[in-house]
């Protein structure tokens, strides 16, 4: 159980810090559907977690209890992804006096809902 709890916990730690959905819950909550936009953004990012970690928790098991050998790979590929993405982001950022542009999804979020509303003549709406 120890090692459970210790290999899951740098994960657990990363993505209660990450500033994307503290950014967005923050954004949301100055809105003016923040009574259900929030705790509906904060249910789905928990269930969208719970999913991931059901599927990908069993799966890099080997028979050994060991990490099988394409775990480790993955894991190589998805770091080398990340270093790559970073570079790009840095060397865009904003210079000197320059002002940031602020993400598209940043000011959407006022338009939000939790749920899509169903129209049967014209599909799903928001």
């Amino acid at each position: 159980m120890g090692q459970a709890i210790g290999g899951s916990l740098p994960l657990a730690i990363g993505v209660a810090l990450s500033p994307i959905p503290i950014i967005a819950v923050m954004l949301m909550l100055t809105t003016q559907t923040a009574r259900t936009s929030g705790p509906a953004f904060v249910l789905g990012w928990l269930a969208g977690l719970g999913v991931v970690g059901a599927i990908a928790g069993p799966a890099g098991a080997s028979s050994s209890g060991a990490p099988a050998t394409w775990v480790s790979g993955l894991k190589i590929v998805l770091r080398a992804l990340l270093l790559l993405v970073a570079a790009r982001q840095f060397r865009n950022r904003a210079r000197g006096d320059e002002q940031a542009v602020m993400p598209q999804w940043m000011g959407a979020i006022d338009s939000f809902k939790p749920l899509p509303r169903w129209a049967p003549e014209r599909g799903w709406r928001r």
